[in-house]
C-alpha cells in the first residue's frame, strides 16, 4: 500500500489535513483576538503552502499520467477548489475581526477547504495510489515537502506585512 509504506510524507497520510483541521477548531473557538489571528494566518499559510505545493508538484504529475476524461476532471476540480479556498480566504483575511461576519466567513471557509481535504483522500488519494510506483511517489513528497514550506513561509511573511 503505497500511502502506508511511506508514512513520514504528509501529502499522502492525511496528516497535513489532521493538523488543519485541528487549527480551524482553534480558530473557531478562541475568542482572544489576538490568538485568533495568530492562527488564522497560521491555517492560511498553511494551507496555501499546500495548495501550492499540489499544483506545482503533484497535479502536473498526475495529469501528465492519467488516462481517462474522468481522471483528468478530479484533477481540474481540484484546482478549481483551490481557486475557491485562496478567494474565500482573501475574504476573510480583509475583513475586521470585530465584524459580525468575520466567523461566518470563516465557517464558510473552513466548509469549502473541509469538502476538499474529504475529496482529496476519498478520491485523489486512490488514483495517485494506482499511478505511483514506491520511487515516484518518495521522490513526489520530497519535493511536495520541499515546496510547500517554502510557499508557506512566503504567504506567512506576507500575512505579517
Amino acid at each position: 500500500d503505497v500511502y502506508k509504506r511511506q508514512e513520514k510524507y504528509t501529502v499522502h497520510n492525511g496528516e497535513e489535513h489532521e493538523k488543519a483541521k485541528k487549527i480551524a477548531e482553534q480558530v473557531k473557538s478562541t475568542r482572544d483576538d489576538k490568538k485568533k489571528m495568530e492562527l488564522f494566518h497560521e491555517f492560511y499559510a498553511m494551507i496555501d503552502g499546500h495548495h501550492t505545493a499540489e499544483e506545482k508538484v503533484v497535479f502536473p504529475y498526475l495529469m501528465d499520467r492519467v488516462k481517462t476524461i474522468k481522471d483528468r476532471d478530479l484533477i481540474n476540480e481540484m484546482i478549481e477548489e483551490h481557486h475557491l479556498g485562496m478567494y474565500q480566504f482573501s475574504v476573510v483575511n480583509k475583513t475586521f475581526l470585530e465584524n459580525e461576519t468575520w466567523d461566518p466567513k470563516f465557517s464558510v471557509l473552513f466548509e469549502v477547504l473541509e469538502h476538499h481535504m474529504d475529496e482529496e483522500v476519498e478520491e485523489l488519494m486512490p488514483l495517485a495510489k494506482k499511478i505511483l510506483s514506491e520511487e515516484e511517489d518518495i521522490e513526489l513528497c520530497e519535493k511536495f515537502e520541499e515546496v510547500m514550506k517554502e510557499a508557506k513561509q512566503e504567504r506567512m511573511d506576507y500575512l505579517k506585512k
